[in-house]
């Protein structure tokens, strides 16, 4: 009797436990391997509450911060993994490469935020050509556009129907004469050599073969900016966590490597993060393992001064496509910029040149990103406008 007794006390205890576990532990605002926000525990409301709205909120906070809910999940992917899946938290698993899924395709993506990214750059290219700027937009291959030809037949290899809204958005720019290179032209001569099979980015051989191309383009407009040539890139010691295996808890088994540079003449340089001096270097050692090896992540505002007056300026904007190839673009001008209006909010483009006015102005998107409007998108313009 007292076996049985004891045996009720465990299991209840055990239930117990979880819920006062998770009502104990600090709450984490963003989950690492999912790489999302999580949510907040709602306020009350008496409303919500008669609604039953309330209850599902707390219930969504339950699941997110539920106590040994990593660990689960883990144990989940590491299941599916073995039971080769083709779909694991929502990533396409294939013999080499992780692919996002994207489930249900849209037939027709937003003509109208289309209408609103094309008319802002055609303004702003304007305002650089009255003020002497060469304003250049660089259209980048995102990892699963480069790879789609990898997606299984079954499943879609993206989130439209069809193509229109990357040659549409292409057609617009040209036809609104600004100043542009589509790198999936050069990139695709060998997708493998230089993209992840773990990331949504390229890697250090496609960042370094868009600033060779930029810097020719920019040479071709008249800007007088040396090349660096002379870059040699090799593998980091270190295991790479790229984004989709970090969705699979770093258990996709794969050869995919991070990548560093070595220029054969150091390039001497000053850098400052948001206002403030840090380590001038563009490499983060605490980072050696993931993309964020570049500069360190994505930063609302670095500023890398060489020193050398006799060069042009640039500022580059853009989400974290901008980072692996900051890390060579440096080297061929006086002052190099970045601004990431995800994260900076001290105004909009257009105020940042009347306090600093640039050379050349790299606007770089991925595209998936073309027609997406908040953020990078919008350079702090079409945020200010919907206000």
């Amino acid at each position: 009797m007292m076996k049985h007794f004891l045996k009720i006390v465990f299991f209840c205890g055990a239930l117990l436990l979880i819920p006062v576990l998770t009502l104990l532990k600090e709450p984490a605002a963003a989950s690492y391997y999912e790489n999302r926000s999580l949510a907040v525990f709602p306020p009350f409301s008496m409303q919500e509450m008669l609604d039953g709205e309330y209850f599902s909120q707390v219930e969504t906070w339950v699941g997110d911060h539920l106590a040994g809910r990593n660990l689960l999940l883990k144990l989940n992917t590491q299941k599916e993994l073995a039971l080769h899946s083709p779909v694991v938290n929502d990533t396409v698993v294939t013999r080499d490469i992780l692919l996002p899924y994207h489930g249900t395709v849209l037939d027709h993506y937003n003509a109208e935020n289309m209408e609103k990214e094309l008319d802002m750059l055609e303004e702003l290219n304007d305002c650089c050509t009255q003020k002497g700027i060469e304003f250049l937009y660089v259209g980048i291959p995102e990892q699963s556009n480069a790879f789609r030809d990898r997606y299984p037949s079954y499943l879609n290899s993206s989130s439209y129907r069809d193509d229109s809204m990357r040659t549409d958005f292409m057609a617009g720019v040209e036809a609104r004469g600004i100043d542009h290179i589509w790198m999936a032209q050069y990139l695709s001569a060998d997708y493998d050599k230089y993209y992840s099979k773990t990331d949504h980015h390229y890697n250090l051989y496609g960042a370094y073969e868009t600033y060779l191309r930029v810097m020719a383009y920019l040479s071709s407009s008249g800007v007088a900016a040396p090349v660096t040539t002379d870059f040699t890139i090799t593998p980091v010691d270190t295991a790479f966590l790229g984004s989709r295996n970090r969705k699979l808890f770093g258990l996709f088994e794969t050869d995919d490597q991070l990548y560093t540079g070595m220029l054969a003449e150091a390039v001497p340089f000053t850098r400052t993060d948001n206002g403030k001096p840090v380590e001038a270097t563009v490499y983060s050692e605490s980072n050696r393992n993931a993309y964020a090896y570049y500069m360190g992540g994505d930063v609302a505002e670095t500023i890398i001064q060489t020193n050398r007056p006799e060069l042009p300026d640039v500022l580059v904007v853009g989400d974290s496509f901008t980072n692996a190839l900051e890390t060579i673009l440096y080297t061929s001008f006086d002052e190099m910029r970045s601004l990431d209006f995800r994260y900076y909010t001290a105004g909009s483009i257009y105020s940042y040149l009347e306090n600093w006015q640039p050379d050349v102005i790299l606007y770089v998107r991925d595209d998936l990103s073309y027609i997406v409007t908040e953020g990078n998108g919008g350079l702090g313009i079409l945020s200010a406008a919907a206000q």
